[in-house]
């Protein structure tokens, strides 16, 4: 790993563990409950920080790893991570199995009405899809992100190859 790769890391960890504490400090110090109240101008900056920090460190793991496997002889993008992308649209399947399913069995949400067809395939998506698994659980955002940095280390690495083998 290159210097400069480590002294990133070093910094988003400690991004990270500021973070941490701070959320820590305001629950069991402060004793403010755990939702919106928590998030107060500091600790907000921090969340963001946090989380360009994670998507960062990724993207540097990924490189080094990728990088390592070039200068070691092997192919750079390994059937493991051809199989983590593939498996990473697994996610985007099974919300719109969900969505589909919820057309007909019906969805509700906060009311005693039930929706069927459009109404609930679309209440389904948005609040499992971008609520829940893209807001709360960022599994969409992380996931998306993989995808795109898997494509774009894939295509740099293909060209790496052919401009090797003429």
């Amino acid at each position: 790993m290159k210097k400069h790769e480590k002294l990133l890391l070093v910094f988003f960890s400690g991004i990270t563990v500021l973070f941490v504490a701070n959320i820590l400090y305001r629950r069991y110090v402060l004793g403010i409950e755990m939702d919106f109240r928590m998030f107060d101008e500091g600790t907000t900056v921090l969340a963001w920080a946090f989380i360009i920090s994670f998507f960062v460190s990724m993207v540097i793991l990924v490189s080094w790893r990728l990088r390592k496997r070039y200068e070691a002889g092997k192919k750079p993008v390994s059937g493991l991570y051809r199989a983590s992308f593939w498996l990473s649209f697994i996610p985007s399947v099974l919300l719109m199995v969900g969505s589909v399913s919820s057309m007909w069995g019906g969805f509700t949400f906060l009311s005693d009405t039930v929706y069927y067809g459009g109404e609930a395939f679309w209440g389904t998506f948005t609040i499992y899809g971008i609520f829940l698994f893209g807001v709360i659980i960022p599994v969409f955002p992380v996931m998306i992100f993989w995808q795109l940095l898997y494509l774009v280390k894939r295509r740099k690495y293909r060209k790496l190859m052919k401009a090797g083998s003429k």
